[in-house]
Formats: structure tokens, sequence, C-alpha cells
């Protein structure tokens, strides 16, 4: 049986039995009750009175009580779900239910009844248990006196009971329960949590441990706590909780140490909170804004917290899936696949937080820092810094496991951090620049990028999007260790890529749907230019061109004799030529293809045109050299014979230079 009025719930599945002896008047549809025994979960009840049935309602003119007072008459109370065997439980003390219901129950009243719950100096204790509760007091009075469901009111004046040496004492009133309940409550005492599983036989896969200690006041109304009205909800007192033992599904134990609490009038002060789990510890301190309102309505649980914490390894944090299941008759397992973290819903905070070591996946973070601001499902990182690959990374960003994926977006900061470390153990700058081993030295960068998490809280390489800059300092080649640059090397002759200067070389990449498109950008050597630009997949397939600007010099091999003739300066005067490259296949097995003939081609022609400069330029002088003999010669001879001897010297200068005609 369950019982909801006015959107409030008095009774949730309750087990109800009757059997009875009814006097039934047909004509006055009247029920009077004779003989009857009644159980409302293994509770007995004998009832006296009728219920009848008229235009306006139902009539209750009842009284019950239960027919024995022996303190059995408790435990049958309690729902089986929870409850055990009463068989061979040894009680002393008493326990009785007595009251009575009369009016009319409809659409808008209930019958006037009185109920009082009561038990004096009781105890109990379970055969093959150790321990005994013992000097249990219960005062309860369950009253309306109008027959307005909303007059309804509970006085538990007294609840108290004992185990071993711990002792709980507790009181509350409660009013209008159908409209804006009123509480007023107080709880005080102390409870070894291993003692309740040796005094009670409650079905744990672990047994509880800690001590537990409340010394609590409290009064609101539940339309306070909705609103958030802080001014009306009077709190007082402490409660603590120390060497708590709890261990979950799969089988994470979480030990706290310390945890305290103060609640005030306004808000409730978490003072201490010290817990181990795996490998992780926190100290966690803070404020709680809505802790009544999480409690009693379905709230968020709203704060600010601190959190400090020499070690944390996320994986102590994560949730698993089943373990593998072994099929009978067959050497196969199968696994399911492992639940993701999932953020509260309820929680609704902030948490600025230090720690001195971060283990993620196969990661070692140090000097962590930062701010979390957790809504929605949603986690904001702000100003997060860690020290990682021998420089500073830091974070601004969101995760979420609202949806059925979880997703992040992220911008990232990378100050002086290790080449050779980061693009060997991340996975996603692996992907987007495989030059892990073949580049040391240290580089900076920005990186936005967003997309999807597995299962594991790792990004899902296949489904990010973003860009990076980055810039490279204090760099070292090692050529050898790329089968790219030794294809490259192998295929161009004039470049020494030991010698390549990458400092200070400055990149941007996009990124979307496993590709990679870098941006062209320019690195030197020497005095030798080259552009660099193209594309790869996460799947290292690669599609590039290299566009160098070559001075003539370097192609000495290339060029074969091209060159030999040439002194130094004659061939610093020459262009620079250019040489294109293009890179295909992978990063593994490399395709390099060059247009160094056309680069020879483009190398001959400036070789003729400067050859043909320079003998235009030696004719010339040499040509003004004779004229200016001639005219030092007598000039007192006829003009007719001076043009003559000039025209003869200078045909046989042009013939000197170009050869006789033939």
């Amino acid at each position: 049986v369950s019982l909801d009025m006015d959107k409030v719930n008095y009774m949730n599945n309750i087990h109800l039995t009757l059997n009875a002896v009814l006097g039934i008047d047909l004509d006055a549809k009247k029920y009077t009750f004779k003989e009857n025994k009644a159980k409302i979960n293994e509770l007995p009840l004998e009832f006296n009175g009728f219920i009848q049935l008229a235009n306006e309602g139902q009539v209750y003119d009842l009284t019950f009580k239960t027919p024995t007072s022996s303190f059995k008459n408790f435990l049958g109370l309690i729902p089986s779900a929870y409850a055990a065997k009463l068989d061979g439980v040894t009680t002393t003390g008493d326990f009785t239910v007595t009251g009575f219901a009369k009016g009319i129950f409809n659409k808008t009243s209930v019958p006037k009844f009185n109920v009082v719950i009561a038990s004096n100096n009781a105890s109990f204790q379970y055969p093959n248990l150790p321990k005994s509760v013992r000097d249990i007091v219960i005062d309860t009075k369950i009253i309306n006196e109008t027959g307005i469901m909303n007059d309804t009111y509970v006085n538990l004046d007294k609840l108290s009971f004992s185990i071993d040496k711990d002792v709980f004492d507790g009181h509350a009133n409660i009013k209008n329960l159908a409209d804006n309940a009123l509480v007023d409550a107080a709880l005080k005492g102390t409870i070894n949590l291993g003692n309740l599983s040796q005094a009670y036989p409650i079905k744990l896969k672990v047994p509880l441990s800690g001590i537990l200690k409340a010394d609590v006041t409290t009064k609101f109304d539940m339309l306070s706590v909705t609103n958030s009205d802080y001014a009306k909800i009077n709190n007082a007192g402490t409660m603590s909780i120390s060497g708590f033992k709890y261990v979950d599904d799969n089988n994470k134990t979480m030990t706290i140490s310390n945890a305290a609490i103060q609640f005030n009038p306004s808000r409730v002060n978490l003072q201490q909170f010290n817990a181990t789990t795996g490998k992780s510890d926190v100290s966690v301190t803070g404020i709680l804004d809505n802790f009544y309102g999480f409690m009693f309505k379905n709230q968020e649980l709203k704060g600010n917290f601190n959190m400090i914490s020499n070690q944390i390894a996320v994986s102590d944090f994560m949730t698993s899936g089943n373990k593998p299941i072994s099929e009978t008759k067959s050497t196969s397992t199968t696994t399911k696949k492992s639940d993701g973290m999932k953020i509260p819903a309820f929680l609704n905070c902030a948490i600025t937080a230090k720690a001195n070591t971060v283990l993620y996946d196969n990661l070692v973070l140090k000097n962590v820092s930062g701010k979390m601001l957790i809504a929605d499902q949603k986690v904001t990182l702000q100003n997060v810094k860690t020290n990682i690959f021998g420089g500073l990374i830091g974070a601004n960003g969101s995760v979420s496991t609202k949806g059925k994926v979880p997703v992040f977006d992220m911008n990232l900061n990378f100050n002086q951090v290790d080449i050779n470390q980061s693009f060997t153990q991340l996975e996603m700058l692996k992907k987007m620049a495989p030059i892990a081993g073949i580049i040391d030295g240290n580089f900076n960068s920005t990186i936005k990028l967003n997309g999807n998490l597995d299962n594991a809280m790792k990004p899902d390489i296949s489904s990010i999007v973003g860009d990076l800059f980055g810039q490279l300092q204090n760099t070292n080649i090692n050529a050898s260790k790329s089968t790219l640059l030794t294809a490259l090397t192998s295929s161009l002759k004039f470049i020494d890529l030991k010698k390549l200067n990458l400092n200070e070389v400055k990149a941007n990449l996009t990124f979307a749907n496993g590709k990679v498109n870098v941006k062209p950008f320019d690195i030197k050597y020497q005095d030798l230019k080259a552009t660099i630009g193209g594309t790869h997949g996460f799947d290292q397939v690669m599609n590039y061109n290299v566009k160098f600007d070559v001075p003539a010099k370097y192609l000495g091999k290339e060029a074969g004799g091209l060159l030999g003739k040439l002194t130094s300066t004659d061939i610093d005067k020459l262009p620079n030529i250019p040489v294109n490259a293009i890179i295909t296949g992978n990063f593994s097995n490399p395709k390099v293809s060059t247009d160094i003939k056309t680069g020879m081609t483009t190398l001959a022609t400036a070789l003729v045109k400067n050859e043909k400069e320079k003998l235009i330029t030696k004719g010339k002088n040499e040509l003004g050299n004779a004229i200016d003999k001639l005219t030092k010669k007598d000039t007192t001879k006829a003009g007719n014979t001076q043009k003559d001897a000039i025209k003869e010297q200078a045909g046989k200068l042009l013939e000197g230079i170009f050869g006789k005609k033939k």
C-alpha cells in the first residue's frame, strides 16, 4: 500500500495484510470489525469499530492497538528489504502502538486521528551476533485534530538507544506536513559504525567502520529551503566522522580519516575532509550553501571548496565495467565496455585545487593548481597550470559528461616543453607531428581544440578539431632516425639536415576529420631558404610541398661542370635557383620527388646569360680602349685617314671577340 496526498508521500509500498470477521450491514453500507488480525509489514494490529460508505465519503470510527507489548513488534515494523528473520531474537522491554481514527475520508478531509508509538527501556539481540541494542526509548505521537491533512503533526519526543558504549539520542517535531512542513529537530550522540553489523544483521559486502559523532539542532520550514531563504533557517552544532571506510561495487576502497562539518544559520561549513582512495589523497575545506535543499528538495549541492593533495590518480575516481566473463567450453573472453566517469548532476560548486602530483593515464603532472567550476554535469577549468615534460603547461576549458558521449573544449599553452618527451607521451601531439626522437629541444605552443572523450576520459583522436601555433627553440636534428629526412637527403644532395637550424621556427597547424593541415612556413639553412606546407592524416599518410630557394654555390654536385669555370665571385652573383620537392607516402615509407633537373636547366640558362653579359661587357671595354688609343695619335692628319684607321682597328677587335666569318 502507498499513500500520496497533496503531492506528499505518507506510505510507500507498505505490506498490509488483514484476516478479519466483519459484520456487514449492506443497507447502511457499514462494515464492523469483529475478530481480526492485521499486519503492517510484520507489526501485528487489532482493530475495533467500523467503516461506513456514505455520500460524502468513507466514515471511520476505529481504534487499534498491538495485541502484545513485545519489542519484537518494533522489529516487525522494519520493511522486509532491511529486516531479518525474528526467529531466535532475544528482546526485553515493550513496544506498543495504539490509536484511533474518527471522521470522514474524502478528497478534502481525513479522519481525525491519534497514533501513539511507545517503547521504554527495551533491548534486542540477534542470535550469533556479539552485541545488543539496549536502552531503547521511543516516544512518538502522530496527531490530526481537525480533519485537515495539513494540520497533521508528528511529535518524536524521544528516540534513544545505545550499542556497547555508544549512546544516540534525538527528538523532532514536524508540523504542516502537506503544505509547508515546519521542522524542529535535534540529534546528539556517537555511533561506532562497526558495531552496527555486530548488533543487527545488515547485508553488506564489506563491513562498515568509523566513528560518527553528532550534536546538531535545526529549525526550518520547507519553503525557506526551496527558496534558499537562509534567514529563516536556524542551524547549530557539529557533525564528524573518523576512520570511515567504504568499498564500492568495483572493490575500490575510500577511507575518510577525518571529516567535520559545522552547522550555522545560513550555511554549512566543511571544516575538514581528509580521505584516501587507491593512490590518491585529498584534503578539502569549504562552504555548503544549499545543504538542506540538497537533502530534502532534491536541489543542487552548492558550495565553494579548497582542495589540496599530495597525489591524485585520476583512475581512482573512474568507474570501471564488469570483469571479463569466461564462457563455458570456450577459451574466449568477452568484456563489457567500461562505464565512463559521469560528473554528478547534483553538483554546482567551485573548487580551488592544488596537488603536488597528478597521475593521468601514463602522465605524471607536477605542481598542479587551478580552479574548477562544476555545474550541469560540466567541469570548467580556469587558469590550470602544471609542470611536465621539463616545462609548464597551462589550460583553460571545459569537460562535459551530460550527453551520451563526453566532450571537451580546451585552450592549452606550452612553455619551454621538451619536444621528445611531449611528442612521445601525448598521443594527440604524436598524431599531429610525429617528430619524437627526430628533433631534440624545446617548444612553445598554443593549442585550441575540442572533440569527444572515450570512457577513460582520454581524447578520441579522430574527433578532435582545432589549431596549433608553435615555436621551436634550442633544437638539434637527428636526421638518421627519420626515414623521411633520410629520403629527403638522398634526393637533395645540396642540403645537410644535421646543420639545419630550426630555432625560432614558427608553424601553424589546423586539424579536423583526422587530418592535419600545415600552413606554409619558412626555415633557413645558412643562406638557403625553404618553405614547407601540406597535409598529413592521423593515419600518417602525407602530402607535402617543400620549395627551396637555393644559391647556385650549393648545386656543385648537381650542376656538374657548369660551375667549374666560374670564380666564387661569379657564382655568388648568380640568382638563386628554385627547387621543389613533393613528399608523399607515409612517415615510415615516404616517397620524395623533385624537379632538380628543371633547376639545372634554370641554372644553365642563368650561366649562358651571365657569359653573354660578360662578353658584351668585355667587348665594350676593349672597343673603348682602342678608341682611346687612336684619339691620342697625331691629330694633324686628315680627318678621313683617322676615320679609316678607327674602322680598321674596330674590325680587328670584333673579329678577335666573335671570330672571323666563315
